[in-house]
């Protein structure tokens, strides 16, 4: 066994049955009783702040609008995102009490493996890990594509004889991942402080747009149409077409479990991880659908965003553009907040809760181990960042050869990390906590735990079923949706690595010497 694997065996795991006790133990060592080789600069608010910043809500729905108004129309983007905001609060909720229990910076994938029959758990968390892994790599792709996207439609719309070329594409989204990435190498408390600014750039463009819109469009649209409209461009009948469009809500509320790949970088992780997650996802549910039915009360011509010029690359950029009657000034100015917010925080932050994965994965053997170190003097796992940003370059260059099979992997990232999520809900389901040896942390679900996990996990199971939808009929290579093929490469990867030497040298996380694998 692994000189690692050994010390965590014999580290000592708090029992504690109180909430101080756990206060006191987990800010030298998480309930895994593996020893914290981080410096814990981040707090309960700017932890908080960061999963608001990595799941960007409004911000998100602004470039991927297009696929609600066109399949479902206003009321797939405000009733759509109505249920995605409670379906996402009680994924939060289960994922929330698991992190009290395993504040661990594997998450999804440790908590998975703690609800496992024993003798499965080395398959199962590496399968969880390596699809949890994938997951954060392409919501940094995706990321980093809407905020190219973005830049790309200011040329379009400003810049006369522009031509938007693929490679163009590419090359700015690795510039972008490279600034992120370099921002990740910095000390610690610095991306502690970015969150607060991201936050404030967050809460400025929110501000900014929402009035903007309700004071210079003069005919809004009815009340009737902005809660009953079901324009459908798909050939799919409504029921369908609504539940495709709601991608665009769905993609808006992942990402919020950034804090819980930074636990050990937080004093009190299983008092305050689950108050990050869902109060995250409850405060930007609750600011972001009033600013959703006022968006769709100013769309004044659908058509004219999404056909616009610039609607394919960014349809907010092409909205503002229309209503301010083509004014440089006003579509910049009242956009330009979305690519702060992802320059000083988002990106780096995504590229940080990426790298804390990577190295944690690492450090239990599922990758070399050169991998799991910590730079000893900027207190940062420099080769996880330096792998990730390797592989977000390499995933960019996909568009340049193919960009129907990019925007598969835009597509996929949601279906992933919903898979990441319902993996270790539904686990607890059927095992609930019979294979588990961990007291329950601070916080708990209670008696209502099995009944929000279960509706939870049916809520993910629908999304992922509808979002791996062709997005319109008669089906062609163009618009065929890649889904499939995104999460197959999310299994079928991890299972020729799992033969070829994960058997060998992955032992998974071990919370006791009691747990034997």
């Amino acid at each position: 066994m692994p000189r690692d694997a050994t010390a965590a065996k014999a580290a000592k795991v708090p029992q504690a049955d109180d909430e101080s006790k756990i206060e006191n133990d987990v800010g030298l060592e998480n309930t895994a009783g593996i020893p914290s080789e981080m410096k814990q600069n981040f707090s309960l608010w700017s932890l908080l702040f960061m999963c608001c910043c990595t799941s960007t809500t409004w911000e998100a729905l602004t470039s991927t609008m297009t696929q609600a108004l066109s399949s479902g129309g206003s009321s797939s983007m405000v009733w759509g995102f109505f249920v995605s905001s409670i379906g996402a609060f009680l994924i939060s909720l289960c994922l929330g009490e698991f992190s009290s229990q395993i504040p661990t910076v594997g998450g999804q994938y440790h908590y998975a493996a703690e609800f496992t029959p024993r003798n499965a758990r080395r398959v199962v968390s590496w399968f969880a890990g390596w699809m949890t892994i994938w997951g954060w790599i392409l919501i940094s792709v995706a990321g980093n594509f809407a905020n190219v996207m973005q830049v790309q439609a200011y040329l379009v719309l400003f810049k006369d004889g522009y031509v938007h070329e693929r490679w163009y594409t590419s090359l700015i989204l690795m510039a972008l991942s490279t600034v992120y990435m370099s921002g990740c190498f910095l000390n610690t408390k610095i991306l502690h402080y970015s969150t607060y600014v991201g936050i404030a750039f967050h809460l400025i463009g929110y501000v900014l747009s929402l009035i903007y819109l309700l004071v210079v469009v003069e005919k809004k649209q009815s009340a009737e149409w902005v809660f009953t409209d079901q324009t459908n461009y798909t050939g799919w009948n409504n029921g369908v077409a609504w539940s495709i469009g709601i991608m665009s809500s769905a993609l808006s509320m992942i990402g919020w479990d950034s804090s819980t790949h930074m636990a050990e970088e937080m004093k009190h992780p299983a008092r305050d991880l689950p108050r990050t997650m869902y109060g995250s996802v409850f405060l930007t549910g609750l600011l972001t659908f009033p600013w959703v039915i006022s968006l769709m009360f100013c769309v004044q011509d659908i058509d004219g965003v999404v056909n616009g010029p610039a609607g394919a690359l960014s349809p907010f950029v092409q909205l503002i553009y229309n209503v301010s009657n083509g004014s440089m000034g006003a579509t910049i100015g009242i956009t330009i907040p979305i690519l702060a917010l992802n320059l000083l925080s988002s990106g780096p932050a995504c590229f940080a809760a990426t790298s804390r994965l990577t190295w944690a994965f690492a450090r239990e053997g599922g990758l070399p181990s050169v991998i799991g170190k910590i730079h000893p003097t900027l207190h940062v796992p420099i080769n996880a960042i330096l792998i990730d940003w390797v592989a977000v370059c390499l995933l960019a260059l996909i568009y340049i050869g193919n960009e129907t099979a990019f925007y598969g992997l835009n597509s996929g990232v949601t279906v992933v990390i919903l898979l990441t999520y319902a993996l270790p809900i539904g686990l607890y389901l059927i095992y609930g906590s019979e294979h588990c040896s961990l007291p329950k942390g601070p916080f708990t679900l209670g008696r209502w735990s099995k009944l929000i996990n279960w509706v939870a996990f049916l809520w993910s199971i629908y999304l992922v079923i509808f979002l791996s939808f062709p997005s319109s009929l008669p089906v062609t290579a163009t618009n065929m949706n890649y889904t499939i093929l995104v999460v197959a490469a999310g299994v079928i990867v991890p299972a020729i690595l799992w033969f070829a030497y994960g058997k060998r040298t992955y032992y998974g996380v071990l919370y006791d010497a009691s747990h034997s694998y």
